[in-house]
């Protein structure tokens, strides 16, 4: 018996390698990595993140799939549920995790995300009684204006008070000089502005643009802008993670860091589409006017890269310092962040 040889047709091969080319992509396509991730909280200062709910495809070429869980403000509960395994990675405020730290956890930052994203606004009443002062009046003058105001933000030891606590010391004063309290929500904000219950609230650009838009509240200081330019390194936002778990899965991190710098690039690169496309996922009944001006103000606030300079951590720690007894020294730049996080 003899045995030929099977003589493929190029047409025949062709149709074979198209066969294997199309398996391969399917392939691709199906094996994305799924990673719990829970957020602090949902808003324009959080949007790298919300993008890869909103168009997961940008996600999903670096091989990442987000399973995101909203903790509605308690970060806390994001810490604890790191702590436990319900989501593999949080997202929140810098010194929540350097507190975690400092008080033993066994936490690192794979993701420096945000700087300062947060602004002044002050009802329209409290400036007309500070003797010329207004908003187009030096920084310092204006910073000065607000000893005595009754101002809300989020409690000590928030990235929101540290900041602000932070642009008052530049002139002299700290918190303390304020009747403040805190206060975490933003209608409450709105309201108590336009209804003479407070004099005004620090919280993220945008926010509180209704007031603004009714003329009962006046944007005083922008720090997303760079208004106070020795806050504009401090971290905000920071994605964390247990160490166990960075240390397993390493190719996982260097993916999500690298769509989450994608999606910065692309916000900033084509701010309509994205800033659409997070609204219509995440804040659809939310007033265009107010969304559209919160997200352009949030967008200089995201760190190209996702890195920080050990100067904005070290700023961070030394002011968590002037307000805690706390001991940072193991949540130290070099300790806490893993090393792709850093620029050295």
């Amino acid at each position: 018996m003899t045995l030929h040889p099977i003589v493929k047709s190029p047409k025949r091969t062709r149709l074979v390698a198209l066969a294997l080319l199309g398996l391969t992509i399917a392939g691709s396509a199906v094996a994305q990595t799924t990673i719990k991730y829970g957020m602090a909280a949902v808003s324009a200062s959080f949007s790298s993140t919300l993008l890869g709910g909103a168009v997961p495809e940008v996600f999903a070429k670096h091989g990442i799939k987000l399973e995101i869980t909203d903790f509605r403000g308690n970060s806390n509960n994001c810490v604890a549920a790191v702590l436990s395994s319900a989501v593999d990675v949080c997202q929140l405020g810098a010194s929540t995790v350097s507190d975690a730290v400092a008080e033993g956890g066994d936490f690192r930052i794979i993701a420096v995300t945000t700087g300062p994203a947060s602004e002044f606004v002050l009802s329209a009443k409290a400036i007309a009684k500070m003797n010329g002062v207004n908003a187009a009046s030096p920084l310092d003058d204006k910073l000065r204006a607000m000893k005595g105001l009754r101002i809300v933000t989020t409690g000590p030891g928030t990235p929101n008070n540290l900041a602000m606590d932070a642009a008052l010391r530049r002139v002299g004063l700290t918190v303390a000089d304020l009747k403040f309290r805190s206060l975490g929500d933003t209608v409450a904000m709105i309201e108590g502005i336009r209804n003479d219950q407070i004099d005004g609230a620090m919280w993220t650009v945008g926010a509180l643009s209704p007031v603004i838009a009714d003329k009962t509240g006046v944007r005083w200081v922008n720090l997303a802008a760079g208004e106070i330019p020795e806050i504009s390194p401090m971290p905000f936002v920071v994605t964390m993670g247990l160490n166990s778990w960075i240390t397993k899965n390493g190719p996982t991190v260097t993916k999500l860091r690298a769509a989450l710098n994608e999606a910065v690039e692309l916000m900033n690169k084509e701010p309509a589409k994205y800033s659409a496309a997070i609204k219509g996922k995440y804040f659809p009944q939310m007033d265009q006017a107010a969304w559209d001006e919160g997200f352009r103000l949030a967008l200089p606030a995201f760190f190209k890269g996702s890195t920080i300079p050990k100067g904005g951590w070290d700023y961070l720690l030394k002011m968590q310092s002037v307000v805690s007894t706390k001991d940072y020294s193991k949540a130290s730049y070099d300790k806490v962040l893993i090393p792709e996080a850093q620029i050295k």
